[in-house]
């Protein structure tokens, strides 16, 4: 078994539309685990609160932001950090 088959990379992907508080808490909570390999996909759904903001903030190589260019809803927003992920 190689690296890649026992420390696969995981992606945790978070859709957000102006829930700045739980956003942070969300992406605190899988910076914690103690799995490493991890790419962590932020996609903002044209939020009006300090989402942007916060999460340019965090200084982590594996978030990644992306920002929608008008409101997808909860199942586009949903869709569009399914189609961004690399891992499992």
């Amino acid at each position: 078994m190689n690296l890649e088959q026992s420390n696969p990379l995981v992606t945790v992907y978070i859709p957000t539309f102006n829930r700045v508080k739980l956003l942070k808490r969300a992406v605190d909570s899988v910076r914690k685990q103690t799995y490493k390999n991890l790419e962590i996909i932020i996609v903002d759904d044209c939020s009006k609160d300090k989402t942007v903001e916060i999460i340019k903030e965090m200084d982590d190589a594996r978030i990644t932001l992306h920002c929608n260019e008008k409101n997808l809803g909860m199942s586009g927003n949903w869709n569009r950090c399914v189609s961004l992920a690399n891992g499992r």
